[in-house]
């Protein structure tokens, strides 16, 4: 399974109330009808992190280590931008980082 909290593009101490907006967040960005496979993984990480108590059990009893997936998630978060920031874009064309 995948992390969780890149999933949901969470901090590993967020909240209840964190994780339900970031949920929330993920859905609008991300709907069944758009992608099913994508919204059943945000679904799954929103049903591991729910509660304080299931974030202690991810802590305490999931460790594995990142997955491909995992990786993607945290280059390309739900919900960030598409397209390049200006800067970005004219240190691209400069040949810059």
């Amino acid at each position: 399974m995948s992390d969780p909290y890149l999933t949901l593009g969470l901090p590993p101490d967020a909240d209840d109330d964190a994780v339900h907006a970031a949920y929330l967040a993920a859905v609008k960005t991300c709907p069944p009808e758009r992608d099913p496979q994508r919204f059943q993984a945000i679904r799954a990480a929103y049903e591991s992190l729910r509660t304080q108590r299931a974030r202690l059990a991810q802590a305490l009893f999931d460790r594995e280590p990142p997955s491909l997936t995992d990786i993607l998630d945290r280059a390309d978060p739900v919900g960030a931008p598409r397209r390049p920031s200006r800067v970005l874009f004219d240190a691209l064309l400069r040949g810059g980082d």
